[in-house]
């Protein structure tokens, strides 16, 4: 655990740094225009769900068979530049399919709100970036490197549209200013990790057409389809509802469900660092047959992941009324509450399974995956049509949480029927009984004073009793080394 612990260290100091800014931004910033930031995030959100079509399953096949193109020699036998062949390939499919829908899919999204009649078509652009960026920056994770993509991918947008925001709320900008602003974003994002490659001496623009025939193509031509489908189906089953918020309620209602995601998404960021930096180790130790080392892979990111994820869950749930208070336009956002919490809960399930993505999609079981994930994408899809007319934002988050149960559920079933392989360990059960502690203590603990002053109480007190019951608890020995090296640091 090694490199993921640099790497995934270095990645979480990064991203919590963009949560500064995404916190500050949340709270100041978007509640100001949840229209425009609405339909920022629908454009921007709705993508991933299109993604493995854009790219024609490209996605997919980087980490997966870099063992069997890596040569430095030969540059990787031009793997990267081949995959954005496939892209562009994805991207003029995407074209043309727009091309002939395009006065029916206007004719729809024009009955829900006239902004998607103006600016829709900027949908497809973004597309065809966001999925070649997920290429190059899946790609780069083979050389172990994620800090880099996530500083272009993750922390240049939640800069950037704060600011962007800001300049509409003025009206220095307007609309189509707002989203050319954002697709400006991921151009540079997409020649940023061109250039990073190029610095790392990884990037050949000469592609061995050779290399990529017979039976390596055939492999590659049978994963990529159930990549399409099984990642389309994942995204489905787990990135629809902001899709389906915009699709059938508002670019507001999408708004205001956003600054929910944003806060969610905090819990799961943990696992993303860690399972980043893991996936391309994972894809090894199954070529190499190591079983230990993926069993220890899948404990060891799943109590590590819960560990950060469950005190920011705390501290977000429990402060959630002075987290109101500070904003802008607080009656208006504080309709999200019931939908941010389900959304938590369903990062939280997220985080206790652990890399078990990464280790079905790497090992003989990936058409598991893909069966799995079909049906819950079905189960998702109708979860939210008929929830959301119901409930509305909160009914998509249920969608979510049910949906993220559901899938993770049956990951876990896969892996320990095929490999008695699973995530619960001691210390992820005792971290399991402290989040609960915590919850109900202070769910009846009333704090009453300036919504400051008892935010940063609170927070401190919730923070002093996790670390404390962490560090005699020894509940993940990584984390425990970690804590004894800051400790140490902090004597000398």
């Amino acid at each position: 655990m090694g490199v993921i612990r640099r790497q995934g260290l270095k990645y979480v100091i990064l991203n919590y740094f963009g949560i500064g800014i995404g916190l500050i931004s949340m709270l100041f910033i978007y509640p100001l225009e949840t229209e425009a930031y609405g339909l920022a995030r629908f454009l921007m959100d709705s993508a991933v769900l299109f993604i493995p079509l854009s790219t024609l399953g490209a996605i997919a096949l980087p980490v997966r068979f870099f063992g069997q193109t890596e040569d430095k020699s030969t540059g990787h036998h031009g793997f990267i530049s081949w995959l954005l062949v496939l892209c562009l390939a994805g991207a003029s499919f995407i074209a043309l399919a727009s091309f002939f829908f395009w006065g029916r899919i206007m004719e729809y999204y024009g009955t829900v709100s006239p902004l998607y009649v103006l600016y829709l078509y900027f949908f497809i652009p973004i597309l065809i970036l966001r999925g070649a960026i997920q290429v190059l920056s899946m790609y780069i994770s083979n050389f172990h490197r994620i800090v880099v993509p996530s500083l272009l991918n993750d922390l240049l947008i939640k800069a950037s549209l704060p600011i962007f925001i800001l300049l509409v709320h003025f009206k220095w900008w307007d609309y189509q200013d707002l989203i050319v602003g954002i697709l400006l974003n991921f151009v540079l994002v997409f020649l940023g990790l061109l250039v990073y490659l190029h610095q790392l001496d990884q990037l050949s623009w000469k592609i061995d057409w050779a290399f990529f025939k017979g039976p390596l193509l055939r492999q590659m031509g049978v994963y990529a389809g159930y990549g399409v489908l099984g990642s389309m189906g994942a995204s489905v089953a787990v990135n629809l509802d902001v899709f389906m918020i915009g699709t059938m309620l508002s670019p507001q209602a999408t708004g205001i469900y956003g600054i929910a995601a944003i806060m969610a998404n905090l819990i799961n960021r943990p696992l993303v660092a860690i399972t980043a930096i893991a996936g391309p180790i994972i894809m090894k130790a199954w070529q190499k047959n190591d079983h230990e080392e993926v069993r220890e892979l899948y404990k060891k990111s799943s109590v590590n992941s819960f560990v950060a994820g469950s005190l920011i869950f705390l501290l977000i749930i429990l402060n959630l009324d002075d987290i109101y208070a500070l904003m802008p336009n607080s009656l208006l956002i504080g309709q999200n509450r019931d939908a941010l919490f389900y959304l938590g809960v369903a990062y939280l399930i997220n985080l206790l399974t652990g890399a078990n993505s990464e280790i079905i999609a790497y090992s003989k079981l990936f058409r598991w995956n893909f069966y799995g994930i079909m049906i819950l994408a079905g189960i998702n899809l109708i979860l939210n049509f008929i929830l959301i007319k119901q409930m509305g934002i909160t009914g998509a988050a249920l969608a979510t949480l049910i949906s993220y149960a559901l899938y993770n559920l049956f990951k876990a079933i896969v892996i320990y029927r095929h490999y008695r392989m699973h995530p619960f360990t001691s210390g992820l059960m005792k971290m399991i009984g402290l989040a609960l502690i915590i919850y109900l203590l202070f769910t009846f603990l009333p704090l009453e004073g300036h919504h400051l002053v008892t935010l940063t109480i609170r927070s401190g007190l919730i923070s002093i009793i996790f670390f404390v019951s962490l560090w005699y608890g020894k509940i993940s020995e990584d984390i425990q080394s970690l804590l004894e090296k800051l400790l140490s640091k902090i004597k000398k």
